[in-house]
């Protein structure tokens, strides 16, 4: 999920880009109850093809910490949801899990969802109360269902949007934010929604983190990288691992694992050559001791305790009823906040092209001197230089394969 609150532009809309763009003539609140209204067409647009619609990330009206204005807290997140076009989805948390279910004002006529706050100094997070996920997670199955809830990270906007959870074990949980581009803000999201599902004192979960990137970092550290063949008369397999930047490469029933840069191990994976290029590039870096799982075949730092990547579920099609009730509701809501509003936003005419040729009468630049030698001509027919090839047995340079 991302923190900005500016909606992201469908596929097909002319205007392009990742954002929608606006003219920025208006003061801060009009501007934002604009931009909420252009989002809200958006999404109106989107629900009314019955096709699949893309979660999104949308305004909140009030920050995480209050209680304030609970059924549009629900409405907005209706309309920011995920939706399948036909057949199963995924479950989404719905707004009447309750143990007694009495009658409230919840879409069904029951009672709300019990929703809690959770946070600490970097993150505020709004969300149906951990006992409620859980409950429902056991209740069904434990599959995969994504959750609602508002955040604010620290210096910026709040805002709305979905979590996927899946119940990976007896205490840990897979999550994923939804509807926008990842990044540090999504990554923060996930692992806050994680490290509160995970916590046995769940008030106190956020505060006994406080670096959600570094455990975000940590987690993702734990489950290893994989490994993929290459084409290659001694090198069978490598692999990366982004979190701790470690390449590993298997030779046979041996792996090695070497502290490099990412660039150097793509370098090997996609060379013609990957041997001549690992000799250049990798072998004469920090060596690192590595492992590889015999479950999972994934490889992780030595230094680190792995866990099996569990992943989320196929979509279950579980609770189908109330997902269909959140997407009429949504669309519902989109169109009563959007009337008479266009999704395509009025954006800025592009400038007008500079002409940079010279005219008829410019005169020439003077070429400042700098007291450095003129450039060398080159005379690109010439044959190019034979230079030994670095692996060749009869280059000095020869690196022997089986020395490693």
């Amino acid at each position: 999920m991302s923190n900005d609150p500016t909606p992201r532009q469908p596929k097909g809309i002319p205007v392009g880009g990742q954002y929608a763009a606006y003219a920025h003539a208006e003061p801060g609140a009009v501007l934002a109850v604009a931009r909420h209204r252009q989002a809200m067409a958006i999404r109106r647009d989107l629900l009314r093809t019955h096709g699949f619609v893309p979660a999104a990330t949308m305004q909140a009206m009030n920050a995480p910490t209050t209680t304030e204005h609970r059924e549009e807290w629900w409405n907005r997140n209706f309309v920011a949801a995920e939706y399948r076009a036909e057949g199963k989805s995924y479950p989404q948390m719905p707004d009447d899990d309750t143990p007694s279910m009495h009658t409230g004002q919840a879409m069904s006529g029951k009672r709300r969802t019990h929703r809690m706050n959770y946070g600490n100094e970097d993150i505020q997070l709004r969300m149906p109360s951990a006992t409620a996920i859980r409950r429902f997670s056991g209740d069904n199955g434990n599959p995969t269902f994504d959750v609602p809830v508002s955040v604010a990270l620290k210096g910026g906007a709040p805002v709305q949007g979905w979590v996927r959870v899946t119940k990976s074990g007896p205490h840990s949980w897979e999550t994923t934010t939804l509807g926008g581009n990842g990044g540090p803000a999504g990554e923060q999201v996930a692992e806050a929604v994680a490290a509160v599902l995970e916590s046995r004192r769940v008030t106190m979960a956020l505060a006994r983190v406080p670096d959600l990137l570094a455990a975000r970092k940590a987690r993702e550290a734990a489950k290893g990288a994989e490994l993929s063949p290459v084409s290659s008369s001694w090198i069978d397999e490598v692999g990366f691992d982004e979190n701790t930047n470690t390449m590993a490469t298997r030779i046979g029933n041996k792996l090695y694992g070497h502290k490099v840069s990412k660039q150097f191990f793509e370098a090997v994976k996609v060379s013609e050559r990957p041997g001549q290029v690992f000799n250049k590039l990798v072998r004469a870096h920090q060596r690192a001791a590595v492992v590889q799982c015999g479950k999972c075949l994934r490889f992780t730092s030595a230094l680190v305790a792995h866990t099996c990547p569990t992943g989320h579920k196929p979509e279950s099609g579980i609770g189908q009823g109330h997902v269909e009730r959140a997407r009429m509701r949504a669309e519902a809501v989109a169109s009563s906040r959007s009337a008479g509003v266009s999704p395509v936003v009025n954006v800025a005419p592009a400038p007008a092209p500079v002409n940079t040729a010279p005219s008829r009468n410019a005169q020439p630049v003077p070429t400042r001197k700098t007291g450095l030698p003129a450039a060398r001509r080159v005379d690109v027919h010439a044959p190019a230089p034979t230079v030994p090839e670095k692996n060749d047995p009869a280059s000095p340079r020869y690196l022997d394969p089986e020395a490693f």
